[in-house]
């Protein structure tokens, strides 16, 4: 599930190359093999139903960044660790800001990051609708990232994107991070979370339909799904 900004709908990937050596013996970033390809995003099964209300400012003013701006929301194995402005900052450079499994940043997050940027920007910041790390709580590593494009729009509709590192795939991380954030959304005025996916990408399917996604249309080439709170 590709990150899709909404301020450069059908722009091309941002390309960076900065690599940060991770304190577990390998670079936290997005390599050039990941961004020569197609920036699928896929998960497995999980669960986790444990929320957080939101911290920090309502919105931030225009042009101006809030030094902290984040949300944490327990699930059984993980944190979704709300980014802030400084992490984003990092991650759009394609470094991640915390230690990382090998294989993150994958080959989306710094689009997603720079989305967060734009939002505090532009002074369309809610906090807990933007970008969400997915730190393992066995040992503090980051697996992959999860989110929103934007708050909820006069429909109460917010769509979500998720994405995790090749090396730890199949294990249930996007399932358990997608349970935990859509009710968390629900449960913070989102009448309605949305989601779109290649047909081709049955995994991520399967993630959608576990966390009880329904499918809305498919009159384009993408697969639109919802979650209705």
């Amino acid at each position: 599930m590709a990150w899709r900004p909404a301020y450069c709908r059908g722009a091309s990937k941002f390309v960076t190359a900065i690599a940060c050596r991770g304190a577990y013996g390998h670079d936290c970033r997005v390599s050039d093999r990941d961004r020569a390809g197609d920036g699928g995003r896929t998960g497995d099964p999980g669960s986790g139903r444990e929320h957080a209300a939101p911290r920090g400012p309502r919105a931030a003013t225009p042009g101006h960044i809030p030094a902290r701006a984040e949300v944490e929301i327990p699930t059984a194995r993980l944190v979704l660790h709300g980014v802030d402005p400084a992490q984003a900052e990092q991650l759009a450079r394609g470094i991640s800001p915390l230690p990382c499994v090998a294989g993150y940043p994958h080959a989306d997050s710094d689009t997603a990051a720079r989305m967060q940027r734009h939002a505090l920007e532009v002074d369309n910041w809610v906090p807990g609708y933007g970008l969400y790390l997915m730190v393992r709580r066995a040992d503090g590593l980051v697996v992959g990232d999860i989110g929103f494009h934007t708050p909820p729009d006069q429909r109460g509709a917010a769509e979500v994107s998720y994405g995790v590192a090749d090396s730890v795939r199949r294990r249930g991380y996007a399932s358990e991070a997608l349970v935990a954030l859509t009710a968390w959304a629900h449960a913070h005025g989102a009448s309605t979370v949305l989601a779109e996916v290649d047909p081709t990408n049955h995994a991520s399917r399967g993630v959608l339909a576990k966390a009880g996604f329904l499918p809305v249309r498919s009159d384009g080439p993408k697969l639109r799904l919802r979650h209705q709170g």
